[in-house]
């Protein structure tokens, strides 16, 4: 059996010498003080204290009856109810994290030279995003391209997805040019990202939370300066700059169009396209106002579009009409 390293219960509250005597007792349920001290490999005299200690935690009890012994409670038991009383109280310190954000933001709300930091180099600007996408609790947009100071793979995404982040990412097609790229991204959109690609994408951007945002200054790597936007107008226009990218974006996964798209369908794209409306698109076909509206639901549905508007510019886009 390996036997793991003593201080992994540190996080808990217990200190070494404590765990190396409470696994002793574990090994050794019958130990005599002085057996426990020989194996956790300290002063007989510690043993008693770090018992007191122990008790204290719910680690270890004592029997009733004479002569009173101190036995080990069972670890899974035991330490879950430590495990609990650490999480409750990282939660109780979250929320007065929020709350000393919150008097730090309204302490400076006045003044325009808090609401923009300037990070210089590389580093700090990767620094603050690991920061940013570490504390994000809702939404992460991202606007990806190269050239990259890192490695652009971040092994920290799939976690803040797993904790229900909605993440969306634009691509610049030369992103998922270098090798390996495209796989990972659709290991990314596999996990919860949602991301589209939209060439001529000329900027990087990072907005979480709709409360920070991250813009570098420049793509020259050699003069690297980040702005860091709080909340303001500002973030509120990188936003909705965001937003209209978004738009006008392709979803992942190729410009091809699916094996079901029939020729009537394409009709009804390149009719939308020019600006027709249903009733003159059902007569132009020679088919009902109500079986076009089904297949128009269809055709937004692949086209992963909202309006009638963006279905026909999202064919357009992918060539499919």
């Amino acid at each position: 059996m390996v036997e793991t390293d003593p201080g992994l219960l540190a996080p808990l509250g217990v200190s070494e010498l404590e765990e190396r005597v409470y696994r002793a007792l574990l090994a050794t349920p019958d130990a005599t003080r002085t057996q426990l001290a020989a194996s956790a490999r300290i002063r007989p005299g510690s043993v008693t204290a770090a018992l007191r200690r122990l008790e204290s935690l719910g680690l270890v009890s004592r029997t009733a009856g004479r002569p009173q012994r101190v036995v080990a409670v069972v670890p899974d038991l035991a330490l879950e109810s430590l495990v609990q009383a650490q999480e409750h109280r990282l939660l109780q310190v979250r929320a007065a994290v929020s709350e000393l954000v919150e008097d730090y933001q309204t302490s400076r709300r006045d003044d325009p030279r808090e609401l923009v930091e300037i990070l210089t180099g590389e580093q700090a600007a990767a620094r603050r995003f690991q920061e940013l996408q570490a504390s994000c609790r809702e939404e992460l947009l991202l606007l990806d391209r190269p050239p990259y100071a890192a490695p652009p793979d971040n092994p920290e995404q799939a976690p803040v997805l797993r904790r229900g982040v909605r993440w969306r990412t634009l691509y610049a097609p030369e992103s998922l040019e270098r090798p390996g790229a495209r796989a990972h991204v659709e290991a990314l959109v596999s996990a919860g990202e949602v991301a589209r690609v939209l060439p001529g994408l000329s900027l990087k951007l990072v907005v979480v939370d709709r409360r920070t945002a991250l813009l570098p200054l420049t793509l020259d790597r050699a003069l690297a300066q980040t702005a860091v936007i709080h909340r303001s107008t500002l973030l509120d226009a990188m936003v909705a700059l965001f937003e209209v990218f978004w738009e006008r974006a392709i979803p992942l996964g190729g410009t091809a169009p699916p094996a079901s798209l029939t020729e009537q369908d394409r009709a009804v794209l390149s009719l939308l396209v020019s600006g027709a409306k249903d009733e003159a698109i059902a007569r132009e076909l020679g088919i009902g106002v109500r079986t076009l509206r089904r297949r128009m639901r269809h055709l937004m549905e692949l086209l992963d579009a909202e309006t009638r508007f963006q279905a026909g510019m999202q064919a357009v886009r992918r060539g499919w009409v």
